[in-house]
């Protein structure tokens, strides 16, 4: 199960792991989806909903419904969190933990405010409608390289910031930011954090994270990889050069080695997971 970044009203959607798709759907069954207010899903009904609790419930009741027994979670970002919490809160509906270069979820750093990146680019970005060179701007921003930054991959987000919906969300996330987004995922975040320091994830975890990340630098993952190890037995780092925030388009064989290989070797039929070895 992938599950892409971003806020609510975000331009991401489960598109921007489309590099990585077909690798992936080789050794396993593979499910994204866009979450709550984000891509071509819904939105909260009010503004009381633009919460972390919101896209928690949402993404839950998902898997609770495919009953595609212990999946592997995958997030990226914000949505690291929100798989991490899952396998927190439901132990049932995941086999492995992998997060994917998450400043949401690592620890505070002074050196790297979470919001920083962001809202100053968000200072850059000219007012008025999307255009084709405005939703560029994130992924052009964030990249080591911007050749995966195609004139395809613009024009899907074109699409979606072109919805009615998705102009809404961001609106209403806007709106609602102050005294409903930020109370909601920071104490998400800070109860996360806690949880991992009392009792680990409890669940084989891998850290994936791009050595030119500018929104998450570096030394987070190192930090948000000790925080895990200290009560989980099974955690490993996989860091990948050459790449930005979005890893997996800019290395997607690389990412697809180290996610692949961490999630086969603890499938059912892995002998290291002590099943039997498929016919």
């Amino acid at each position: 199960m992938l599950v892409h970044g971003g806020g609510f009203g975000s331009l991401y959607s489960l598109d921007c792991w489309s590099l990585v798709l077909d690798e992936l759907a080789r050794d396993f069954h593979v499910v994204a989806f866009d979450k709550l207010g984000q891509g071509h899903t819904g939105n909260p009904p009010d503004d009381a909903g633009y919460t972390f609790e919101a896209l928690l419930a949402h993404a839950t009741a998902l898997l609770d419904a495919l009953g595609l027994g212990p999946a592997h979670l995958v997030g990226h970002s914000m949505g690291a969190l929100l798989v991490s919490r899952i396998a927190l809160d439901r132990p049932d509906l995941v086999r492995t933990l992998v997060v994917v270069d998450s400043n949401t979820l690592a620890p505070d750093d002074p050196r790297f405010p979470w919001t920083k990146f962001y809202l100053d680019l968000a200072r850059t970005i000219p007012p008025g409608p999307p255009t084709r060179e405005t939703v560029r701007m994130e992924p052009d921003a964030q990249s080591w390289s911007r050749t995966h930054v195609t004139d395809g991959f613009v024009e899907r987000l074109f699409e979606i910031a072109g919805r009615p919906e998705s102009r809404e969300a961001a609106e209403r996330a806007e709106a609602a930011r102050e005294e409903v987004w930020m109370p909601s995922i920071l104490a998400a975040r800070r109860q996360a954090l806690a949880d991992l320091d009392d009792r680990g994830t409890g669940l084989p975890t891998l850290v994936v994270w791009a050595a030119n990340d500018v929104s998450a630098p570096l030394p987070l993952a190192q930090a948000l990889f000790e925080r895990i190890a200290a009560k989980t037995e099974h955690t490993e780092l996989h860091v990948i050069a050459r790449a930005g925030h979005y890893v997996f388009r800019e290395q997607p064989e690389a990412f697809v080695r180290a996610v692949g290989g961490f999630c086969a070797a603890r499938s059912p039929s892995s002998p290291a997971a002590g099943g039997a070895r498929p016919a």
